[in-house]
């Protein structure tokens, strides 16, 4: 009588569908994760007008004290950015982080949208760029620092 041979399926170590699937949830949580935070930008101002200082609520975050700010000027043109440095551009619908300007040098940047106005915020050690979207916005936003550093 021939012996009878059993077949043992071994489940290999490395199973390339699931790795796939993995992969592609890791990819779907942080488009989701990158489309949540770019809605929230857009809905909320990140940017408050406190009574000792101005703060930007974002990624790459700044506040800066009515104490330590030097000049505070309303531009009513685009600024002329050039390269990033530590920054994140959310498709122009706002840009965030440590840019190069032309003319200025190194500057922390919160532009809302396309907007072609800014404030400018200069300190002893850095330049601040923050703009709200809109030229009455950023308008505004200049008015209430002012009368804030007064």
């Amino acid at each position: 009588m021939p012996a009878r041979t059993t077949v043992v399926r071994v489940k290999p170590i490395y199973d390339k569908r699931q790795a796939n699937r993995i992969s592609l949830w890791v990819v779907a949580v942080v488009a989701v994760a990158a489309l949540a935070y770019i809605a929230v930008q857009e809905l909320a101002s990140p940017v408050s007008v406190g009574e000792t200082a101005l703060s930007v609520r974002s990624l790459f975050g700044f506040s800066v004290a009515y104490s330590e700010m030097k000049d505070v000027e309303f531009v009513a043109q685009a600024p002329a950015i050039g390269s990033r440095t530590i920054a994140f551009d959310a498709f122009g619908l706002f840009r965030e982080g440590r840019y190069q300007i032309e003319g200025l040098g190194p500057a922390k940047v919160y532009l809302s949208g396309r907007s072609a106005s800014y404030v400018l915020i200069r300190t002893e050690g850095d330049d601040y760029l923050v703009s709200l979207g809109s030229a009455e916005k950023d308008q505004l936003l200049f008015d209430r620092i002012k009368s804030a550093t007064r």
